[in-house]
């Protein structure tokens, strides 16, 4: 696969997907600020706790990490200008101020390994490290496309299993969005009192085409 290709073939208008650099770490910490902010406001703060991502050096070397994997790959609103949301960028700097995206990032996925508190799969699989959209963009499909972008990704690597984990409290919301996207739940963890879920899919793998 060239870079920069998109080898899914879901869209949404005004919506490109391009593969992630390490540029694109201060956007996803982005991402998850705002996601963070919006479960501080409903009263659920098991899932990232209240403080802002961007803040925390463990989660900043994450981000940086994911996005010089080459495993990450970025949701762009190409309706996006810096005119356009200068405004809100300088009032997210202040106190209670509502946050905006960066650069025109409205999702982040990253896919690779799976992580070390998972236990290893007994065959070859493609594991969903990351994956946020922006909750202004809820409801758009944003995390259908990434999610495509990710089986799209494991049937071109030959691979049939895509695995993921995520948070299983909270009444457990997550966790039906991901079934509601075709991945069956599996075995369940804990984390320091945080609950996990690990959720797999089975690709259906896809000839090669003819010489």
């Amino acid at each position: 696969m060239s870079q920069g290709s998109t080898p899914g073939k879901a869209a949404i208008s005004g919506v490109s997907l391009r593969l992630g650099t390490v540029e694109d770490a201060p956007a996803m910490l982005r991402l998850m600020d705002i996601a963070t902010d919006w479960l501080v406001k409903k009263g659920q703060t098991g899932q990232w706790g209240t403080e802002r991502h961007s803040d925390n050096p463990a989660r900043i070397k994450q981000a940086t990490e994911f996005a010089a994997s080459g495993g990450t790959w970025i949701a762009v609103d190409t309706n996006w200008s810096p005119s356009s949301t200068e405004g809100d960028l300088n009032k997210s700097e202040g106190e209670g101020g509502e946050l905006s995206i960066i650069n025109g990032v409205i999702g982040g996925l990253t896919v690779g390994q799976a992580n070390p508190y998972v236990q290893p799969a007994t065959e070859p699989e493609l594991y969903i490290k990351f994956l946020t959209s922006d909750r202004a963009a809820s409801g758009k499909g944003i995390g259908t496309l990434l999610l495509d972008q990710a089986r799209a990704l494991a049937r071109e690597a030959g691979v049939s299993l895509l695995r993921l984990d995520c948070y299983a409290g909270g009444g457990g919301g997550l966790v039906r969005y991901y079934e509601s996207q075709g991945f069956e739940r599996m075995e369940t963890f804990e984390i320091k009192g945080w609950p996990g879920q690990i959720l797999v899919q089975r690709l259906e793998k896809v000839d090669a085409p003819e010489s």
